[in-house]
């Protein structure tokens, strides 16, 4: 067998993109000429093979379940599979669920604790109430939704449905009288309470883009309101937040 896409999303994300041991950034900087170079390695607590690491060991898991990994860069992967006298099994396993722990109370504390501007990966707070996503519409320049793949009819009607009717709104919000915009929100409240009753979590951010022509010609910053709807198991959630890449804050338009 090899690492699934599912683990490979929830070991990463549930690292916050650091490494288990040095909480090194495991995406870094290359030269314009390459890509970003990617020193996280997805390594085995106990390795497969008899004569690897720790492979001595009987493993109560598959060895390429979740359990049975952490992320570490390079150099750290290197050093707990010589030193395995040092990092057994128990050790390695409360090191990943120290660092884990880290990372979810870290983001509580601060939401944009793992965030790296230059790749646009960002972290995004749970919406749970309508006046939230009031909050987060009303005045925006331009809106940026999207969900996670939908699998009926129903699903597509209930979150696609919502979304374009948030973007409806977002063009008219700051014309309606404050009774009405209060009301709105009660509404919205019942709609995030079906959405969430079907599997479905709402999370948002709101953050400046800066938009070029076609010319390159700088068209200032535009306040930009993300929400996406996502769906409760996926890996990238991380308690109330979702660390996601999202588009380039310096978009290039064709006109």
């Amino acid at each position: 067998m090899s690492i699934s896409n599912k683990t490979r999303k929830t070991l990463w994300a549930k690292s916050g993109n650091r490494c288990c041991l040095c909480r090194i950034e495991l995406i870094q900087d290359s030269d314009s000429m390459h890509d970003d170079l990617i020193i996280g390695e997805e390594c085995h607590i106990i390795s497969s093979k008899k004569d690897g690491p720790r492979g001595e060991l009987k493993c109560d898991s598959d060895f390429d379940h979740y359990d049975n990994l952490l992320l570490l860069c390079a150099n750290d992967h290197k050093r707990i599979d010589e030193l395995t006298d040092i990092y057994t099994p128990e050790k390695l396993k409360q090191i990943k669920n120290i660092h884990e722990t880290w990372v979810k109370t870290t983001l509580e504390k601060d939401v944009l604790a793992f965030t790296n501007d230059k790749y646009n990966i960002k972290s995004l707070s749970r919406i749970k109430t309508g006046k939230q996503v009031v909050d987060l519409i009303n005045g925006a320049h331009m809106f940026q939704f999207d969900h996670d793949e939908l699998h009926t009819a129903e699903e597509a009607e209930l979150v696609g449905g919502f979304l374009g009717e948030l973007r409806d709104y977002g063009d008219i919000l700051s014309d309606m009288e404050f009774m009405q915009v209060s009301k709105l929100g009660v509404e919205f409240n019942e709609i995030i309470n079906e959405i969430e009753h079907k599997g479905f979590l709402l999370f948002g951010l709101r953050r400046k883009l800066r938009l070029r022509n076609s010319k390159k010609e700088d068209m200032g910053l535009f306040d930009t309101t993300t929400l996406v709807a996502i769906r409760k198991d996926n890996p990238s959630i991380i308690g109330d937040f979702l660390i996601a890449k999202l588009e380039s804050t310096d978009l290039n338009l064709n006109i």
